[in-house]
């Protein structure tokens, strides 16, 4: 008969083997979600460099508008050195790289409502290229961070459960940081609804004719009225009442057409005795 020893050995070395074996898999599991953390950045960090390059183009556009002493410009050139310095910094963590973006996007609608002072750039065609292109950038980079932080959310809790705790320990997994833009007004992308339209966007309205009042409501101011003709739709004196001048009056018969009876009462005028024609012989004889 085996001794109990021996099996209490197998059970060790069993529960050995499948701590090994979890740990492993949670290592992996870790690596595979970290390499997916990572990936889902660089597609942030792709877009933040096209931000930036669009950006300093923009700024040069309203420099020969408002000048480079505008106190608008300045704050973005602050926000986007203090946003690129950020990004460059290996020690810096992507919460405070997201700080950092949060204060450039308010920069960024300050110089995208310039236009409204300086009417110059609602018609630069440039101007407005770039507004575009950086709207839809402010978008392209909503995406992907909301992507990227859902990949964190993932990754942390995977190292603080079992076993994924265990291989955390063992590879020095350390946990990442959101990427997250703590100005509230920040985290909506600029929109060109909000900004004055260009002078040849704007459409004329069309001035509607006044409506004609209703019965008991009284006419607005501007309303025209038409006159009755004089003699047409007169209204008759009511009983009691005194005609007015010219009511009654006889009207003078027209003139009846060519080749018409006169009616009854018209005056004829005399006719001219005619003279007599050639050969014929003269009247009275």
């Amino acid at each position: 008969m085996e001794s109990p020893i021996v099996w209490i050995l197998i059970l060790l070395l069993l529960i050995g083997l499948i701590l090994v074996f979890a740990a492993m898999g949670g290592r992996n599991k870790l690596v595979r979600l970290r390499n997916i953390t990572q990936e889902s950045w660089a597609q942030i960090d792709v877009e933040l460099q096209r931000r930036y390059d669009l950006l300093d183009n923009l700024m040069y556009i309203v420099q020969q508008a408002a000048g480079s002493e505008n106190a608008t410009l300045r704050q973005v050139a602050e926000a986007r050195a203090a946003a690129m310095q950020a990004r460059q910094d290996p020690n810096a963590g992507h919460g405070a790289q997201g700080q950092a973006e949060g204060n450039l996007g308010n920069a960024i609608r300050g110089v995208i409502h310039m236009q409204e002072s300086y009417p110059a750039l609602q018609t630069n065609q440039n101007f407005l290229q770039l507004q575009t292109e950086i709207t839809e950038t402010e978008n392209r980079i909503a995406a992907p961070r909301r992507f990227y932080n859902a990949n964190v959310r993932e990754y942390n809790t995977a190292l603080q459960v079992f076993p994924g705790s265990i291989s955390a320990k063992m590879g020095n997994f350390k946990p990442e940081e959101y990427f997250e833009l703590d100005t509230p007004a920040a985290r909506q992308a600029p929109r060109l609804r909000d900004s004055a339209q260009p002078a040849y966007m704007q459409q004329p309205q069309q001035q509607l004719p006044p409506q004609q009042p209703g019965y008991g409501q009284q006419p607005q101011v501007g309303y025209q009225q038409t006159q009755p003709q004089p003699g047409y739709g007169a209204p008759q004196p009511g009983y009691g009442q005194q005609p007015p001048p010219g009511y009654g009056a006889p009207q003078q018969p027209q003139q009846p057409g060519y080749g018409q009876q006169p009616p009854p009462g018209y005056p004829q005028q005399p006719q001219q005795p005619q003279q007599p024609g050639y050969g014929q012989q003269p009247y009275g004889r």
